[in-house]
């Protein structure tokens, strides 16, 4: 589907017409489409029950975690909506969503989007656009599962590091949310697995603890 639909649309026009950022600032400014700016305080979740079927969320700012059966699995983007897969499911979504820091979204109803997206002539190329970045992010979970223990737990925190990391002289700390409970969910082993890799990551000079402080040498990443 994708290769066809790329033989008749330029992908880089696309991308440029149909991203996130400007279905939100139309959204915000279609007077048919509600919003509201909220705040959800961190170890809360966006819904008590799975994730509701009538809001999209864009997260603003903070920490978002995507559970699937209990599990962290996945940690939401920045500047990005959550939700937005799902807007063609009948069923309500299986995941259910957590403030691992505070954060700060912008609530929506799904049912406008909808509306408004198949209002416009070619709307369906932000679900498009959407579904591909979905595809393609499931592409490389398959690849991050096939790897080894020890090197998934390293791109684990690369990634969060690149994401979330305060910058330091020594390299970029990392969020205290992401402790060894959170890592071992997000890299698909157990606790004692990550206390054992985090001695080796250390001797190999990748993390360093600093009290209850963990930092990402970030520049590192080829001696994955």
């Amino acid at each position: 589907m994708y290769l066809e639909l790329e033989e008749l649309y330029n992908m880089k026009t696309i991308q440029s017409k149909f991203n996130e950022g400007l279905l939100l600032e139309q959204l915000l400014d279609n007077p048919h489409v509600t919003s509201q700016i909220t705040k959800i305080k961190k170890g809360t979740y966006f819904s008590t029950e799975p994730a509701s079927q009538d809001n999209v969320y864009f997260l603003i700012k903070g920490i978002a975690g995507l559970h699937y059966n209990e599990r962290l699995v996945v940690i939401a983007d920045q500047k990005d909506f959550i939700g937005l897969d799902d807007l063609l499911e009948k069923d309500a979504p299986t995941y259910t969503v957590e403030a691992l820091e505070e954060c700060e979204v912008i609530v929506f109803d799904r049912h406008e989007i909808m509306d408004f997206i198949f209002s416009m002539q070619e709307g369906w190329l932000y679900l498009y656009l959407n579904e591909k970045k979905h595809h393609e992010t499931l592409v490389e979970k398959i690849k991050f599962l096939r790897e080894k223990g020890i090197d998934r737990l390293t791109h684990t925190y690369y990634d969060l590091a690149n994401r979330f990391g305060e910058p330091t002289q020594d390299g970029k700390k990392l969020p205290k949310c992401f402790n060894l409970k959170r890592l071992a969910e997000i890299a698909n082993i157990s606790a004692n697995s990550v206390a054992s890799f985090n001695e080796v990551l250390k001797e190999r000079g990748l993390i360093e603890k600093k009290g209850s402080n963990c930092i990402v040498r970030t520049g590192t990443e080829k001696i994955i």
